[in-house]
């Protein structure tokens, strides 16, 4: 039995004859009778269940699980190329599927036209279209790109892109989920930025993306999030920040304060473009350098 088919229970050498016997009947029925044009059909298109194809991905069978872990930029590098490579297979795959299409499309349209002109042809052509089909179609690989962090990716490289005070530690963090095999699927992705010198109840400025729906698509959405341990001296000083074209919403409890510092959402604010995030970055740096420990 071949695993990589999604019927019947057969050894591939076994399917194959009987795809081209149902074919070969089908074939048969249509010449060699005036009534088998219809039963032909149907006895070629029967021919494609034993050649079913399971449907090829690499996308992970996740388990549902969400650890954070801190990770080194070379591993934000990676997973960021890892990104690229699958948006680019996923691109070839889409273009040789929609090729496929236009072919199929484009000969049953002359299969059409020749119907009335030589019916005979008109039949050479169709059946070689519903015996071609299988070949074009069945066991395409579809090329897996995980979404949230292709859309909030680039929001993160524009934040590394720029230049951090040597006084400003960044550390990334990815939320790994694990496959059937027990290896890590990355997930998600966030930074904690946080000054190398810092009051006792200061954490730091976590900075995260939420994905919002836009008129046509969904966008990411860059924000900040300072984090003190409870509600003391750090939280009010933090709580009354007033930043031009910036939202800034207290919030928290006994444990842990927070201050959501965003981009106001009027207009096109619902979603943060690369030039967005540097600013954010930027503001979230002078924040941590004036309120050093």
């Amino acid at each position: 039995m071949d695993q990589d088919f999604s019927t019947l229970k057969l050894s591939t050498p076994a399917r194959l004859t009987l795809a081209a016997g149902l074919f070969s009947a089908g074939a048969l029925l249509q010449v060699l009778t005036g009534w088998g044009l219809v039963p032909g059909f149907i006895a070629i298109v029967l021919g494609y269940i034993p050649l079913h194809l399971k449907p090829i991905t690499n996308k992970p069978a996740d388990q549902g699980l969400e650890e954070w872990r801190a990770v080194s930029m070379a591993e934000v590098d990676k997973l960021a190329d890892t990104l690229r490579e699958s948006k680019a297979a996923f691109g070839k795959s889409a273009g040789g599927t929609a090729l496929m299409a236009m072919i199929f499309a484009a000969v049953a349209v002359i299969t059409a036209l020749f119907i009335a002109i030589n019916p005979d042809i008109s039949l050479i052509l169709a059946d070689g279209l519903l015996f071609a089909l299988p070949a074009m179609f069945f066991g395409r690989v579809k090329a897996f790109v995980p979404k949230i962090l292709a859309l909030k990716m680039p929001c993160f490289q524009a934040v590394f892109a720029e230049k951090t005070p040597e006084s400003v530690v960044v550390t990334p963090y990815l939320r790994f989920d694990k496959d059937e095999n027990g290896s890590d699927v990355p997930e998600d992705i966030r930074l904690m930025v946080e000054p190398k010198r810092k009051s006792a109840d200061f954490v730091g400025i976590q900075m995260q993306a939420a994905i919002n729906k836009g008129p046509s698509a969904e966008l990411p959405y860059l924000y900040a999030v300072i984090l003190t341990k409870g509600k003391g001296e750090s939280f009010r000083s933090f709580r009354g920040l007033s930043i031009d074209g910036y939202e800034v919403e207290a919030g928290g409890d006994d444990a842990y304060g927070s201050i959501v510092v965003r981009q106001s959402t009027s207009g096109t604010g619902y979603a943060t473009k690369p030039s967005d995030c540097a600013r954010l970055y930027g503001l979230v740096c002078d924040i941590l350098m004036s309120h050093q420990g």
